[in-house]
Formats: C-alpha cells, structure tokens, sequence
C-alpha cells in the first residue's frame, strides 16, 4: 500500500446572530475546520484535522501541499517516520505553530487510515484500552451577563454532565464574581473549572496579578484553573503554581512537540498539561508528551475544540494513556462536529463511551464538503493590544 494524495480540504460554518459568542481574547462569527484526506493505492483514506488551520485556513492548505510532496509514494504505516520527516523540513520554519497543526493533521489521518485498513480502531493500535469510557466536561460559559451564565451551566446538569468550565480571564473581581455566583446558585456537586485564556488576552496578568486571582478563587474548590498565566512564560507559570494552593493549575493547549511540555513539567508549572492531537505535532507526539507527565505525576486532560475529527482523535488518545484525567466537550455551536463521526456520541454518568470502531470513528465525503463550503475573508476576531 502506498499514498496517492494527499488532500487539504477547507470548510466553514457562518454562525447565525444568535449563535455568535465571545470570551477575554475575543468573538467569533465564523468556524473554520481545515481538515486533510490521505489517499491510497487501494481506495482507503484516513482523515485527520490541522487544528491551527482554523484560524488560519489558507496558510495550513499551502503548508499542506508543501509537506505533501514527500509523502506521496510511501508507505501509510510508517506513521512516525513520516511525522519525523515532515517535522524535519520544517527545522528551520515550522517547529512551532501552524505548521505543527498541519503535520499533526496529516499524522492523525494516517493514524485512521492504518485503522481502516487493519479493521481496528486507533487506540488498539496505540497499545491498548485503560478504560472503556472517560469522564467529560461541558465547554461553555462565554462571556454573558452572570444570570444567564447560571442558566446555562445549571442546563448542562441537568443534561448529564458532572463538570463544567467556563471562561474568565477578565479581571480578579469579574472572575470570582461569576464563580461565586455558580457556586452559591449550583453548589459543589459537580466539578467547576474556569479557563483563564492568557494565551490569547491583550495584556496578560503579571505573576503577582495572577496569583492573586488563584488565591482569591482558591475557597471555591475548582477542579483547575486554566492558563492563569502568558502561553510562554515559565516562570510566571511556575511561581503562580507554586503560590496556588491546592487548586490545580493546567496549561500547554498551545504547545508544539514534546519539547515544550517537557519543559512545562521540568519547570514545575503545571498540574495538568492540555495539549491537542490537532496542533501539537500528532497523536503519537502527544502520547510521548502524556508518558512524560506521567512519570513526574501529572494528569492530561487535553484542548479538545475543533471538529469532530478532533474529538474522535482525543477520545481514542485518552483510551490508551495511564493518566487521562478527563476529556473537554465543547458547547458552542458546531455541526463539523457530530456530521463527521461514524456514530454518535454516548455519555453516561458523566462519562464518554470509547469508541470501538475501525480507524478513527469518522468520515468525510463530498455532501459535507458541499455543505459547508469554505468561505474567504471570514475569521475570527482577536482583540489587540492598542498602539502606543
């Protein structure tokens, strides 16, 4: 068996008024899912997402096609040979990301593609099941007036989950405010966790502003708090952790490759690392990443908010690492979502089922490319720093 194409392929979904949502780093109007097709001798493909296509489609498509040409005419199984050779050509460019994301979502279509044509499914090819289902949370809680925020968490309950995270990353007063309010209207029934996004605010907290927020929602009993700190600041990470108490501190959805979660973890700034199968350089570099923390004692429970090619990625990951803490399931409107898996979603008790089907659990063919065709000079809109 050999690859015959490789085919980048970009789709959108435009929300409707009342389905647009913002948070601290910004607002979306548009979802971008950039996924890739490998092609075989034998009429197989696997299907994979470039996560950081998402936010910049183009670019992932012509960075696509480049790695392409040294994929075509070789064998589909040599899974990390190939992510090691494409990693390679980019040394000088691309070892950091949106690169990283196109590599990562040529690297999990090979992972389907392996699985299709072996009749298995991916996490049997990754060593093997620890579990048959994996607790989840509800992604949700964008920025909206606080009634509405208890409204909307209390509706996730009462849907079956056991945990929830919303988003802050606005000031110490704005965040404890919506946290109390969930935790004096709801109670501590159920895990809470509030996602910080310092990777993606204009002006991220210092150190002192940072460990002030963690001890100020400290008595709150969160499940973890999210990016408290800039993406690439270690030492606020690791003094921000040190100073948090008993409060989890998690981190690392930006980050690219094993390099830079061992670097998180050697620096003791984190809990819980949370990288995603779609950017950090695949599922195989991911796993590298989770046995690393787990022989230093930390949990993953990874960014999981793009397609349902991502979801199915993560849950197959999940399954098959000592340390998975628990999945992310994201609440905001996305159809790329459910219309790409095989079969639907199973939650009981709070938990995932783990899919058994062969390869990832997922399709993609022409009625959904036609759907959702892709639309240019849509994206999504960060806020910025002012000029000076």
């Amino acid at each position: 068996m050999k690859i015959t194409k490789v085919e980048p392929i970009l789709l959108s979904y435009e929300y409707k008024p009342e389905e647009q949502w913002g948070w601290s780093g910004g607002e979306v109007k548009v979802w971008h899912t950039s996924l890739v097709r490998v092609w075989t001798d034998e009429g197989i493909y696997g299907c994979g997402e470039m996560g950081t296509g998402h936010y910049i489609p183009e670019a992932a498509k012509a960075i696509c096609e480049f790695l392409a040409k040294t994929l075509i005419g070789q064998d589909p199984f040599e899974i990390e040979v190939l992510q090691s050779r494409m990693y390679k050509l980019g040394a000088n460019w691309g070892r950091r990301g949106i690169a990283m994301g196109v590599i990562s979502g040529i690297e999990n279509a090979l992972w389907d593609l392996k699985g299709k044509a072996l009749g298995v499914p991916v996490h049997s090819l990754l060593g093997g099941k620890y579990r048959d289902s994996i607790k989840t949370y509800a992604s949700g809680g964008m920025e909206q007036p606080i009634d509405s925020l208890i409204k909307e968490v209390n509706g996730y309950l009462e849907k079956g989950f056991k945990a929830v995270k919303i988003r802050g990353g606005y000031d110490k007063k704005r965040d404890v405010q919506k946290v109390k309010a969930l935790r004096e209207s709801l109670g501590y029934d159920f895990d809470l966790a509030i996602d910080c996004g310092q990777g993606y605010v204009p002006f991220a907290w210092s150190a002192k502003e940072a460990i002030g927020v963690v001890k100020a929602l400290e008595e709150y009993q969160l499940m973890f708090i999210e990016e408290p700190c800039r993406t690439d600041e270690l030492d606020v990470y690791r003094k921000v952790h040190e100073a948090s108490g008993t409060t989890p501190i998690a981190g690392g959805e930006n980050g690219c490759s094993i390099y830079e979660y061992k670097a998180l973890i050697d620096n003791n700034c984190l809990d819980i690392i949370q990288p995603d199968v779609t950017h950090a350089g695949g599922i195989a570099e991911v796993k590298k990443a989770a046995e690393y923390a787990y022989y230093n004692g930390i949990t993953v429970a990874p960014h999981v908010f793009r397609s349902g090619a991502s979801f199915m990625a993560h849950l197959h990951l999940l399954s098959a690492i000592p340390n998975a803490l628990i999945c992310e399931f994201q609440q905001v409107a996305n159809p790329l979502r459910e219309e790409l898996m095989n079969e639907p979603l199973k939650m009981v008790d709070g938990e995932l089922l783990i899919p058994n089907t062969p390869g990832l659990g997922i399709h993609l063919d022409d009625e959904i490319i036609n759907k959702y065709p892709y639309k240019p000079g849509t994206e999504q809109r960060f806020k910025v720093e002012k000029s000076k």
